[in-house]
């Protein structure tokens, strides 16, 4: 545009023409504190006034910079795994399909999960048919759990910290993308991995079926870690939450804006999602003060979600949402057959494809 530059770098992704570029809005502010200001490119340099904010007149122009750029996932090319991990489903097929369970009818030598006294069994249903990749619940996660910000150092390194993730598949053709977004918190297994190789018993399960984290027993042996087939816990490399550069620097006003019912994590233990247990502990507290059954509980994510793509609450009440949709026939476990019997899990993407499609 004429009087109008930014200097930006590009990443080649599939889906995307060739001499087309995105430039999201939201970025490049002057005055965003110490840790945003400047960060990334001011797009709304190019908006004018007009129907649709529409922009005439603009030129791509290649330079001859280089910059990295950071990634919070890897890119990983699975020949004939996509069908298993992102299942699809055709509408027309919908109809003879049955749910899947979470591999709790096979054997095993631990003993089954029974529950306790409340009869409470905690549980989340994503449904990826309505997820659209938008990572609020991300962000969500992260502010209801004092999640620290790393900066991108330790981004480079692999070592980012949000407890929730948002995997992207794609099983069609650069001609014609099949995109597909699957959120990944932590699954809460019944039979955790995680449990029997932490030497502290850091990583326990309580009644209600959630996998807990003990921070205080924690000792950072990151055994858990490399047992969880699906990758979801996080590991606290540096004390991010106080000194360090990109927690605070200094500012108090930052410090006051931390969840007082989260515990701030100290430099060397795991971390994880907890199904947000602090509001989970308060609608118990409000249920006993009332004499009253327990209510429904919101996580920060399924609060978040602008698609309701999240259910979260308790499988034992008949009359939940998340129960209902464990009966969809589009319900299933990620990686079911190694046994986890996972809390966390999924309906199907479903798809209306046309008759070119299908041939």
């Amino acid at each position: 545009m004429k009087g109008v530059s930014v200097v930006a770098p590009v990443a080649v992704v599939s889906g995307v023409a060739d001499g087309v570029a995105g430039l999201s809005l939201g970025h490049g502010r002057s005055r965003a504190g110490p840790i945003g200001t400047g960060i990334g490119v001011d797009g709304y340099r190019f908006m004018r006034e007009g129907p649709g904010r529409l922009i005439r007149r603009l030129s791509l122009t290649a330079l001859d910079e280089r910059h990295a750029i950071l990634r919070t996932q890897n890119y990983t090319q699975i020949e004939g795994e996509t069908e298993k991990l992102f299942p699809r489903i055709d509408l027309a097929a919908l109809a003879a399909r049955e749910p899947k369970g979470t591999g709790s009818d096979q054997p095993t030598l631990l003993a089954p999960w029974t529950g306790d006294a409340d009869g409470h069994a905690w549980g989340m249903v994503i449904d990826t048919m309505a997820c659209i990749g938008c990572n609020a619940c991300v962000i969500a996660c992260q502010s209801e759990n004092n999640v620290p910000v790393v900066g991108p150092e330790e981004i480079a390194r692999g070592r980012m910290m949000h407890w929730l993730r948002v995997d992207i598949y794609d099983a069609g053709t650069p001609e014609r993308i099949e995109a597909g977004f699957q959120p990944v918190p932590c699954m809460h297994c019944e039979h955790a991995p995680c449990e029997p190789v932490c030497p502290v018993a850091a990583s326990v399960h309580d009644g209600e079926g959630l996998n807990l984290q003990v921070y205080n027993r924690c000792v950072g042996t990151r055994f858990c870690e490399a047992n969880c087939p699906y990758k979801v816990r996080r590991f606290n490399f540096f004390g991010y939450a106080d000194g360090q550069e990109y927690a605070n620097l200094g500012a108090e006003p930052v410090r006051a804006q931390r969840n007082p019912n989260v515990t701030v994590r100290s430099r060397g233990v795991m971390e994880k999602c907890t199904y947000c247990i602090q509001r989970i502990a308060n609608e118990r507290q409000a249920a006993e003060r009332d004499g009253r059954p327990m209510g429904e509980v919101s996580t920060a994510c399924q609060s978040a979600c602008p698609t309701r793509a999240i259910r979260f609450g308790d499988l034992n009440a008949t009359d939940s949402p998340v129960a209902a949709q464990r009966a969809d026939p589009r319900h299933y476990a990620l990686m079911e057959e190694l046994n986890t019997r996972p809390r966390t899990t999924y309906l199907a993407d479903l798809r209306n494809p046309t008759r070119e499609d299908r041939t």
